[in-house]
């Protein structure tokens, strides 16, 4: 939850130290909205029930090792997230250098890739919207080449978007599934498998 401070530090500081644009403030909406979608997205479901999946598993110490790497994981998106944010504040319309592409679309695929293993830990399955989503932002980088960063981070945002609403009509078609900690299957297939969600 701290990490999520630094996207908002750097939007306001970059906005801040140039011109009021309509163009950089377009840019910084986006990326405000950027940061709400990566709140809304962190804090669905798996976050509460986090403790009752050490409960309820007999090695809470790989629990704690996968929620470990996933946090190293959407730490490391958020803070790639703040720097692409500051690339399109200061450069919202013209060419995008395909290095600015790399950083806008792998910060949002980073932060997904970490909260689908945080999903693992604590429900032993990962969203399949989270898993789209981070195709999609792969699957995007050749297309935006010829786009200026202001629509990549657009793109961006929308495929984020895209999560939040899965993961909202997700909670309203089901109820509350308990904390389900993977479970190590043996030679013989058995074990706990979670929905393809």
């Amino acid at each position: 939850m701290i990490a999520l401070g630094e996207p908002i530090l750097v939007t306001g500081l970059t906005f801040g130290t140039g011109e009021f644009t309509a163009d950089r403030s377009a840019a910084t909406l986006v990326a405000f909205a950027t940061t709400a979608l990566l709140w809304r997205i962190y804090i669905h479901r798996a976050g509460a029930l986090l403790a009752d999946a050490m409960t309820a598993t007999p090695r809470p110490g790989r629990i704690v090792v996968l929620t470990n790497y996933s946090h190293v994981i959407m730490v490391a998106g958020i803070i790639t997230i703040a720097v692409g944010d500051e690339l399109v504040i200061q450069h919202p319309l013209g060419h995008t250098h395909p290095a600015w592409i790399l950083v806008i679309l792998s910060g949002p695929a980073l932060f997904l890739a970490g909260r689908a293993t945080f999903e693992y830990a604590v429900f032993g399955r990962v969203s399949l919207p989270r898993a789209l989503g981070a195709l999609a932002l792969v699957a995007l980088t050749p297309a935006m080449r010829r786009v200026p960063p202001l629509a990549v981070a657009t793109a961006a945002a929308l495929i984020l978007a895209g999560v939040a609403v899965a993961d909202a009509l997700r909670t309203r078609r089901f109820p509350a599934e308990p904390a389900s900690p993977p479970v190590r299957r043996s030679w013989a297939g058995r074990g706990r498998k979670g929905p393809g969600l």
